[in-house]
């Protein structure tokens, strides 16, 4: 169970796929790559703040939208580009899908 201040008890068997990838994103230390293919879109801004923090490697089989996040930075490991916005990260992806 997980205590909520807000909501109570919740089991782990109530929560997203979404939010028990970004737990685990949250507190892991080995440097492990997470689907976060799992993750919706409202996972998105936590993502990014916990990318800030510290080194995050994730694995997306589509196109996030990150447009709600002004600013960011990310390294496209297919590639090795570097983006800093949705735009960038949106025409780097259409590249990789498109080979």
């Amino acid at each position: 169970m997980i205590e909520s201040p807000v909501l109570g008890p919740i089991s782990i068997k109530e929560i997203s796929g979404g939010v028990k990838t970004l737990i685990l994103m949250a507190f892991d230390q080995s440097g492990r790559i997470f689907n976060a293919s799992a993750c919706g879109d409202n996972c998105v801004k936590w993502i990014v703040e916990l990318g800030r923090k510290k080194d995050l490697t994730i694995n997306l089989h589509h196109m996030m939208d990150f447009s709600s996040v002004p600013e960011f930075e990310a390294v496209m490991l297919n590639t090795g580009m570097v983006v800093h916005s949705y735009g960038e990260y949106l025409e780097e992806a259409i590249r990789i899908k498109e080979r």
